[in-house]
């Protein structure tokens, strides 16, 4: 039998008022929420910047169905200013099989007044939840953005959603009670009728990306069969729209132009959040353009990031990462950073740094920590790093392995813990450094560095990670 919803918007009981969901029949399908968001998301979503913002989140789109996006912001970002102030929430149609939720939010500063639409229905045809959002905008000093300062090219953009998925980035590294990683692929419908495509490798965000889409395209994360979620963009919001997507976490930032003119005249772009279907899904894969070559720092392919690890798996940046994680490469800084594969301890790969120059290079990986979708952290939380070192004729301040906190989005600070220093001919040398909690507040992660200081040749092999506390890292 055909499904039949029926919405209806409702506030959980507890202590106090508490939660607010979105219900078809007795299934909770999105959650509102306008709390506190705390570290380490604060930081790495939100920039520290938008204390309580206004969101729906683990949205269903179909009955039974699990969360396949995580949050979708209901307010804009005009730049530094947001309309994030909370004034009212309207409902209509409950119980009924044409829910409708208005969200109105002002920016603090007075500039701009936010009226976000939600019509939610359910279309059988596609056997999805249909979210069709309404983002109205009302500038009231339009001043503030048409100012030779502002425009560029006679044009503004402003963001007026950055939704991000569930369950994706995959796992850094394995550990138990990990989450399963599903995605592969971003895909889009390109306004000029060729299909893009970007590989979730974290390092490939930084290809040309969508910057209008074709009436009635779409914008989807694949593959995943009878889960993929779009994105569908139609008449002037699809001409008008571009998606650009974070390396971090895979979110969205979806972001509309306009004129000078148009700022002094009501805006609201329209899209809509549903599934794909498979056949869909399937058609853009084979139709899509090849990705472009994908460099860092020269190199286009890199060893990837494993707790144990001899350096023998790689990264080419053009395609997706592949097996159950999701890991960061290693990343090469200064000259002469190579990824040996002629020459190592247990096989063929190292990490090597061959220069003739004095100072530093390094190769560094940062993505150890709750911050980078591993374990959470404790008070009880660091690790011990162990590698092999082995030099020829290094002068200066020597080769070494070291560890320090990271704090994301802001200027490093914390110091190097560093480990014996190799200076001349060694042969393989294994060193050690330890990095003990309590893990500092703003902190979510470490960062590993490989460094050689001076001129010479070094290689670097068979690096072991471990977490320390009660709570050790799966094998």
């Amino acid at each position: 039998m055909a499904h039949q919803s029926s919405f209806h918007f409702r506030t959980h009981g507890g202590v106090c008022a508490g939660e607010r969901w979105i219900y078809d029949g007795d299934e909770p399908i999105a959650q509102l929420t306008d709390s506190i968001v705390e570290e380490p998301e604060q930081n790495l979503r939100y920039f520290n910047a938008i204390l309580k913002p206004i969101e729906l989140r683990n949205l269903r789109l179909k009955p039974g169905g699990r969360p396949l996006l995580a949050g979708v912001q209901l307010y804009w970002k005009l730049g530094p200013i947001a309309t994030t102030q909370l004034r009212s929430i309207e409902v209509e149609g409950q119980n009924t099989e044409r829910l409708t939720l208005t969200v109105l939010t002002t920016a603090p500063e007075g500039v701009a007044t936010s009226r976000r639409v939600l019509e939610l229905h359910y279309d059988s045809a596609l056997d999805s939840y249909i979210y069709h959002f309404q983002a109205h905008l009302d500038i009231h000093s339009p001043e503030v953005f048409d100012n030779p300062r502002e425009l560029n090219g006679g044009q503004i953009s402003f963001e007026f959603s950055d939704p991000w998925y569930c369950d994706i980035p995959g796992p850094v590294a394995p550990f138990a009670g990990m989450w399963e990683k599903r995605f592969s692929h971003l895909l889009a419908d390109n306004a000029d009728g060729s299909t893009w495509q970007m590989p979730l490798n974290h390092m490939a965000t930084g290809i040309p990306s969508p910057t209008s889409f074709a009436d009635g395209g779409l914008f989807v994360l694949g593959y995943d069969p009878g889960n993929n979620p779009a994105f569908e963009f139609r008449g002037d919001t699809a001409a008008r729209t571009s998606a650009a997507v974070c390396n971090w976490g895979y979110d969205i930032h979806l972001a509309a132009r306009y004129t000078r003119d148009e700022l002094y005249q009501p805006i609201c772009p329209e899209f809509r959040i549903r599934l794909c279907s498979d056949e869909k899904v399937q058609t853009m894969m084979k139709a899509a353009a090849p990705v472009p070559r994908v460099d860092f720092a020269g190199h286009s392919e890199l060893p990837l990031y494993e707790r144990s690890t001899s350096f023998s798996r790689g990264l080419k940046l053009n395609e997706p990462t592949s097996g159950p994680t999701d890991p960061w490469p290693w990343l090469p800084y200064g000259q002469g950073a190579e990824w040996c594969r002629n020459q190592g301890r247990s096989d063929e790969f190292s990490l090597k740094i061959s220069k003739d120059t004095p100072g530093p290079s390094e190769w560094i990986v940062d993505r150890e920590g709750d911050g980078a979708w591993l374990e959470r952290w404790d008070l009880d939380t660091g690790y011990r790093i162990g590698c092999y070192i082995k030099t020829a004729q290094v002068e200066g301040r020597g080769s070494f392995l070291a560890v320090r906190w990271a704090v994301y989005n802001h200027p490093d600070r914390y110091p190097y813990i560093c480990s014996q220093k190799l200076v001349g001919d060694h042969d393989w040398t294994y060193v050690q450094v330890t990095i003990s909690g309590p893990p500092p507040p703003d902190s979510s992660s470490i960062c590993l560095i490989l460094r050689q200081d001076g001129s010479g040749t070094t290689f670097f092999d068979d690096l072991e990670v471990e977490r320390l506390g009660p709570h050790k890292a799966a094998d």
